[in-house]
């Protein structure tokens, strides 16, 4: 019987070095996180030519350095790592951020050739040098098969460890290096100091030095709100919400922390415990508004704020001390916040306008780092650490709702307690005065009093419009998006029916059921504008003030009317000017206006006195001034009948001349083009005979 062991082929090294440094500087990242276990207080990273392939790194720390047995047992020794222990604790009291020993073979290879050079304070006097050269490693047919040299010789040099890895196979890119210099400034920072222990980082490139001057100067005290929260050992939740005054809005306990999410099965008497480490969550939520600015006499301007939280803004997490990527990097948005914002956009903070961290320590190891170290593995632990900060953000914006409704209630009281003060001072007035001048004020102040309760009563009117129109929207979205699926079964089983029959019955299919079976589905593809059409208009993203490109907003809707129109043999013909118009909106806007428009058009053809032989169409037209632009919608119906309703009666709410219709249509378009600064026209029977609208309006 012959003994064998297991071998691995150099490939191994390679494709694990690559395959776990997604960017190059993720790899420099892995050996100041070495530093930092190795109780360094500062550590400098040095590029030489590294744009390029051939280039040079040098990463150097004044940590306690490495003896020969911590070189051969540790270092070179990949895929363990001593460092989960319960008792892996450094001698300045830093829990190591280590995991498998494989993020610095991730960076060793990043260059053909490696230099270690590295002093123990255990040992002083005496320095330890170490050569790789991986062409060693290609040449041979197992890696046990190359061996490695550690060299010894005296020194009078400070404690710490100096590797260079040169010969670079790949350069870094400017995205690289500036990528590095974000990580490396917020490894330990910008938040106040999260450990006794100071932990400096240098880095020779233009982008750290303009990054460290942005991000140094700290705006915390600019906050408009201030969230921390704890989790306990025995996973208990506890919360506190400060304004920028300092005052505390509110303070939640674990059971209202756990019960703040709503739909999310979470919902109970008695929260459960969270089964994760214990954590301290903080987020700086900021208002970058000038007029919040001016109100609070800050010192700061408010493109200061905006740029610095361009740089660190999101919320970061921080594991024994060290930043962990890519949590709180651009893009990468792991609590959710932008979309609980799209949803409740007043209370809600977003990745651009806040800044927090979760910091855990986490002694029981129950947090795993992946293998690549792009985060960690998610797991229970991580699931419920991720929880109980979204639970935490839920609670904070229920509170604030609830803050802003209590100071809505309060200024509505103290509105009228004016109102009624005013009136008193001004009937105090009236007595006072001689009686002939008193006669005329009087019947002025009647006046006065007539033209304002006028103004409220209009407004009071127009609240409950749009609280109608609010409540029609939502409902609308809310069926559209159930139907959707139940549409979509739809659509997929007669395509399914089509092709199956189409094959069985060939000929008999199409003289016989084709028609009917293209019928149900151009009849489910016209309900799909139903569905398609609530979801779109309710986009936030749609809901933004810009520049909107008017045609391009109405080639978009036309497209998503296009099977109903078609499904009822309706042809529109879309004139859009070649100048491209453009007016300062939002998407919505032109949206609500032209959609409105088609929905009158098309119903037009549905009436009795439609003429049903003649060709239906719709005319959708944009043309353009030096000034304005005009959106006109013509159809070819019977018109508007003028002995149903005045033609200046069609703009009022509930003014209709459908039968179960709401009246509210062009009710939206008047006042979506009032807002616009443009004025609405139309004509009974138009250009095409039936009735046409038109729309003028500011251009950008």
């Amino acid at each position: 019987m012959a003994d064998e062991h297991l071998r691995f082929a150099p490939e191994i090294l390679r494709r694990l070095g690559e395959e776990l440094v997604p960017h190059p500087d993720l790899g420099v990242i892995e050996l100041v996180r070495n530093a930092y276990d190795a109780d360094a207080s500062s550590c400098h990273i040095q590029l030489q030519d590294a744009n390029e392939p051939g280039g040079k790194i040098r990463v150097e720390d004044d940590g306690v350095g490495m003896t020969t047995e911590e070189l051969r047992s540790g270092w070179l020794l990949l895929g363990r790592s001593r460092k989960i222990h319960a008792d892996a604790v450094t001698p300045k009291g830093r829990r190591t951020v280590g995991e498998k020993g494989l993020g610095r073979l991730a960076a060793l290879r990043l260059g053909r050739h490696v230099r270690l050079t590295t002093r123990s304070a255990s040992m002083p006097g005496l320095e330890h040098t170490l050569l790789i050269d991986w062409n060693d490693f290609d040449a041979v047919e197992a890696v046990e098969d190359v061996v490695l040299h550690i060299e010894t010789r005296s020194s009078h040099a400070k404690q710490g460890t100096e590797l260079q890895i040169t010969d670079l196979v790949s350069g870094f890119m400017k995205d690289d290096i500036d990528r590095l210099a974000r990580s490396l400034l917020l490894l330990t920072g910008p938040f106040p100091r999260l450990s006794k222990f100071p932990f400096k980082l240098s880095l020779d490139a233009p982008e750290f030095s303009r990054l460290k001057r942005l991000i140094s100067e700290t705006f915390f005290d600019e906050y408009e709100f201030l969230l921390t929260a704890q989790l306990d050992e025995d996973g208990q939740a506890s919360a506190q919400l400060v304004d920028w005054r300092g005052e505390t809005i509110a303070i939640g306990d674990h059971h209202q922390i756990g019960s703040a999410r709503k739909g999310s099965g979470r919902r109970r008497e008695a929260p459960l415990a969270y089964s994760t480490a214990a954590a301290q969550f903080e987020l700086w939520n900021f208002n970058l508004s000038k007029e919040n600015f001016d109100l609070r006499s800050s010192r700061r301007q408010v493109n200061e704020v905006r740029q610095w939280l361009r740089a660190v803004g999101g919320v970061h997490l921080y594991h024994r001390g060290l930043r962990v990527h890519p949590y709180g990097d651009e893009g990468h948005d792991w609590l959710e916040m932008n979309l609980r914002r799209a949803r409740s956009p007043e209370v809600r903070p977003s990745t651009n306008n806040a800044v927090g961290r979760v910091v855990v320590t986490d002694d029981g190891n129950v947090l795993t780092a992946k293998t690549d170290r792009s985060g960690f593995v998610e797991n229970l632990a991580f699931v419920e650490l991720r929880l109980f900060c979204q639970d935490v953000l839920d609670w904070a914006a229920q509170e604030r709702l609830r803050l802003r409704e209590r100071r809505r209630d309060q200024a509505k009281r103290e509105s009228r307690v004016r109102v009624d003060k005013a009136k008193d001072e001004a009937e105090k007035a009236l007595r006072s005065l001689p009686p002939q001048a008193r006669e005329v004020a009087e019947q002025v102040t009647e006046n006065l009093t007539t033209a304002f309760e006028e103004r409220v009563q209009t407004l009071e009117d127009e609240v409950q419009l749009y609280r109608t129109l609010g409540t029609v929207g939502t409902t609308t979205a809310v069926f559209a998006h159930e139907s959707s699926r139940p549409l979509a079964r739809i659509e997929q089983s007669a395509g399914i029916i089509d092709r199956r029959l189409r094959a069985v019955l060939e000929t008999q299919y199409t003289q016989e059921l084709e028609r009917h079976v293209g019928a149900l589905i151009s009849s489910a593809a016209s309900l799909r504008t139903f569905t398609d059409l609530p979801l779109g208009l309710v986009s936030r993203r749609k809901r933004r003030p810009a520049i909107v490109d008017v045609n391009a907003a109405i080639s978009e809707l036309l497209d998503i009317f296009e099977p109903h129109l078609s499904a009822a043999d309706i042809d529109v013909d879309p004139q859009l000017s070649d100048s491209n118009p453009k007016m300062r909106a939002t998407v919505a806007a032109i949206e609500a206006i032209v959609a409105n428009l088609l929905a009158n058009a098309a119903y037009a053809f549905t009436v009795p006195a439609a003429r049903k032989e003649e060709d239906r169409i719709i005319v959708v037209r944009t043309a353009t001034t030096d000034r304005l632009i005009e959106i006109s919608v013509i159809d070819n119906g019977p018109g508007i009948d003028l002995t149903l309703i005045d033609l200046e009666d069609i703009w009022l709410p509930g003014k209709t001349t459908r039968e179960g219709g709401t009246g509210l249509g062009l009710t939206i378009v008047r006042d979506v083009v009032s807002d616009l600064d443009g004025q609405v026209h139309v004509k009974a029977a138009g250009e095409l005979g039936g009735a046409e609208f038109n729309i003028e309006m500011p251009l950008a």
